[in-house]
């Protein structure tokens, strides 16, 4: 049976007082499973960041509790809590060694000179940097700064590592390869992660489970699979990955399935929410992703289409299309040699992959 890590029930953040407060987080109901990375993703704004530093002890709630290994940490602060936190900014000592930065929470522990030389061996094996443990953090790169910021978080072995954006500063090509080591870290470590971003590929890529959030609630709460292929609204839609979204007639309800009208006059079966039953001839949005359809020979597929214009991306191209009822929708085609782009106001059909259609709870 797996242990719950964190379990936080009925919580509640507001900001300020009477009719100005602002209420941050609403009614969070939550369990992280022990050695679980976890992730908690939305826009600017969403509660993300104040759920991380409520788990922290650097806020207070307003209401519910927080258990973090079965023992309740709601008023505790967070010197008396098994966890340690990775900020934006590495934060490290410049005038220390990156061994001696490693060690300094230990140092600040009382724990004994051997100990600490011991674990501070040990934590430069963990993120590869034992050739440099003599440098200051001047002499390293960000990215290996940001290492020696999770080394020394990891150090005094917590239960649960926090992590607020720790890769929002590196480059694209660096926060890649950051995002592997992570996953790397916490796979070898076993500690549970509790990760806090608002870019959706770092949360489909690294994460055993999400919580998307908007306006202090969680959306929705599964795993990369499940919110990408499943999400249980439009919000969750448009904000993981990129979707079509359509206008379309309902023909039938058979089952869990709705039998849509497409554009151009075909039909197409898409799944429906869970307790959801539209009548016949109501009008629903119904979603697709970009890479569920294939191009075909003008004339033949579910749609026909106009291409407008054509976004190259280099492992694939995102072609802009019109529908034959003005809708919009975009193609993703993976690119291979010898296959250039459609031409703007060239004609082509779509096919749409089997039960790639869904109808969404607007």
């Amino acid at each position: 049976m797996v242990s719950q890590e964190i379990e936080i029930a009925g919580l509640n953040k507001s900001f300020g007082q009477g009719a100005a407060a602002f209420q941050a987080l609403r009614d969070i109901d939550l369990t992280i499973a022990s050695g679980e990375f976890f992730t908690l993703l939305g826009p600017s704004g969403c509660g993300k960041t104040t759920l991380l530093r409520i788990i922290a002890g650097f806020e207070q709630p307003s209401a519910g509790t927080l258990r973090i290994n079965g023992r309740d940490v709601t008023g505790l602060g967070p010197n008396k809590r098994p966890v340690n936190t990775v900020f934006q900014s590495y934060a490290l000592f410049p005038h220390m060694s990156l061994a001696d930065n490693i060690g300094f929470g230990l140092k600040m522990q009382g724990k004994p000179r051997a100990e600490i030389r011991a674990t501070v061996a040990e934590m430069l094996q963990l993120v590869r940097m034992e050739a440099m443990a003599d440098r200051r953090p001047s002499e390293i790169s960000g990215g290996q700064q940001q290492r020696v910021a999770l080394a020394r978080a990891l150090a005094p072995r917590p239960r649960v590592l926090l992590l607020d954006e720790p890769l929002s500063a590196l480059d694209l090509k660096l926060r890649k390869e950051m995002q592997s080591e992570l996953k790397r870290l916490q796979s070898e470590t076993g500690i549970t992660f509790v990760f806090v971003t608002h870019d959706q590929e770092e949360a489909l890529t690294m994460s055993d489970r999400i919580a998307v959030m908007s306006a202090g609630h969680i959306l929705q709460l599964g795993a990369p699979q499940e919110i990408y292929n499943t999400p249980v609204n439009r919000f969750v839609a448009d904000f993981i990955g990129d979707t079509n979204f359509l206008k379309l007639r309902v023909k039938a309800v058979e089952g869990g399935a709705a039998v849509l009208e497409l554009p151009g006059g075909k039909t197409a079966q898409a799944s429906l929410p869970e307790g959801m039953a539209p009548t016949t001839g109501a009008l629903v949005t119904a979603v697709i992703r970009p890479e569920q359809a294939e191009a075909a020979a003008p004339g033949t597929g579910d749609l026909q289409a106009t291409v407008e214009s054509a976004t190259f991306f280099g492992t694939d191209t995102h072609l802009h299309l019109t529908l034959a009822d003005a809708q919009g929708f975009v193609l993703r085609r993976q690119n291979r040699p010898g296959q250039p782009a459609p031409a703007p106001q060239s004609r082509l059909g779509l096919a749409l992959a089997p039960g790639a259609l869904r109808v969404l709870k607007d």
